[in-house]
């Protein structure tokens, strides 16, 4: 799908990080207003560094300093200008809602209220909020660590096998780089009372969660992606069917393939929680089918559009456009529902097949790619030069390679 939108000259557009989800935003900025835009990031990916839809301003880091003065040089640069800043780097979103009320006035970006950000994605407080708007959330013992927890932590009373995650993601990122996983999949108590050791001795402080195994596959997850404008209205509604997730400690939990689905009574929902907590902009929520029960279980909202926000836009709605029209035209839409079926992947159709047991729905992915119904993010007509479809293909050989070391067959549980 080539840049159809109306081309904007009154606009430049900035999207801050430099992987696959970068590259989505991108393109999608590309179809709907034929903008290139400006990636501000450390070390893009090929696919970026080599486009022909984006230009790319390094930094020596993403800090809140260097990221700040990148903004700041960029609107001065286009002070004529409103610039449209967007990312989907988690620790970026924090960041740039401390920044944005002191930014140049040129200067509008997609990010929820600080105070928002810090409450939802907190997963305690996210499953407090859901349990208040009719949301289910998986059964949970929270773990504090630090120098007012206590010096013994009891045993667990949830049954084995079960998860252990940490409750906010930017106080637990530096114990991934230093080799902690993302999540923890234990079968018995003495593995549970071993993470507990290695945390403390790490000099882990913040706070743990222990939850309910719910089994199924990746084919039992599900993704929401909705938009809150300016006047508190959740005017996009999208969601997908997971099919695969990729399965490298540091990227779990991630979808790499997608069918789109309509979910009302869980938008109805989730729009209602958002509404309570004053939320704008984007958000893109993790659910999971219980096969055992029927229960959809909430784990998370993540406070941005989410990595593979392509699915929406193939689904029939561009994000991008909605946003700017909020948030640079101050335009009120409608609700729009990305309604279009299509089938989204980041892997070869060959690899996804392998693992997808179930007869009706490989049947329904046959069916999508019979009708050529297939969209990849990092497939665009309009950025076919040569280097970087080299880029692409390497990445896509890369995931078999990934899924052959992490998750080499499909597992009733998903790990």
């Amino acid at each position: 799908m080539a840049s159809n939108g109306t081309k904007r000259s009154d606009l430049v557009s900035v999207v801050i990080g430099g992987d696959i989800g970068a590259y989505a935003l991108g393109r999608e900025l590309h179809e709907a207003f034929g903008l290139v835009s400006i990636c501000v990031a450390q070390a893009p990916i090929g696919a970026i560094a080599h486009s022909k839809v984006f230009t790319v301003h390094n930094v020596e880091s993403l800090s809140p300093e260097n990221l700040e003065a990148a903004l700041r040089e960029i609107a001065a640069a286009h002070a004529d200008k409103r610039v449209f800043v967007v990312s989907n780097a988690e620790p970026i979103i924090a960041t740039l809602a401390r920044l944005e009320p002191s930014l140049p006035e040129n200067m509008v970006m997609s990010v929820p209220p600080l105070e928002v950000v810090e409450r939802l994605s907190d997963k305690v407080q996210f499953a407090e909020l859901c349990q208040e708007h009719g949301l289910d959330v998986a059964q949970t013992e929270v773990v504090r660590f630090g120098p007012d927890a206590p010096e013994q932590i009891e045993p667990t009373k949830i049954a084995f096998p079960l998860v252990v995650k940490p409750a906010y993601s930017p106080e637990y990122a530096a114990f991934i780089a230093r080799g902690f996983q993302k999540v923890y999949y234990l079968h018995e108590q003495a593995q549970l009372d071993e993470l507990w050791a290695q945390l403390r001795e790490a000099g882990f402080v913040g706070t743990m969660l222990v939850q309910e195994l719910i089994e199924g596959d990746d084919t039992f997850m599900d993704s929401i992606t909705m938009y809150v404008n300016g006047a508190g209205e959740s005017c996009l509604l999208a969601s997908a069917h997971v099919l695969l997730e990729d399965h490298a400690p540091t990227m779990l939990g991630n979808p790499v393939a997608m069918i789109t689905q309509q979910v009302p009574d869980l938008w109805a929902h989730a729009a209602e929680l958002l509404a309570a907590v004053g939320y704008r902009g984007f958000a893109n929520f993790d659910v999971k089918r219980d096969p055992k029960t029927g229960r959809r279980i909430f784990f998370e909202v993540n406070t941005r559009i989410g990595r593979n926000s392509y699915y929406v836009c193939a689904g029939g709605v561009n994000p991008m456009r909605i946003a700017v029209e909020d948030l640079v035209d101050g335009v009120r839409h409608e609700t729009q529902i990305a309604s279009k079926k299509i089938l989204y992947t980041l892997v070869p159709l060959s690899l996804l097949r392998r693992y997808v047991r179930d007869p009706e729905l490989l049947a329904e992915v046959d069916d999508l790619i019979a009708k050529k119904l297939v969209f990849d993010p990092q497939r665009y007509a309009a950025d076919r030069g040569v280097r970087r479809m080299m880029d692409v293909e390497l990445t896509e050989r890369n995931q078999i390679r990934k899924f052959a070391k992490y998750y080499p067959k499909p597992t009733d549980t998903s790990f």
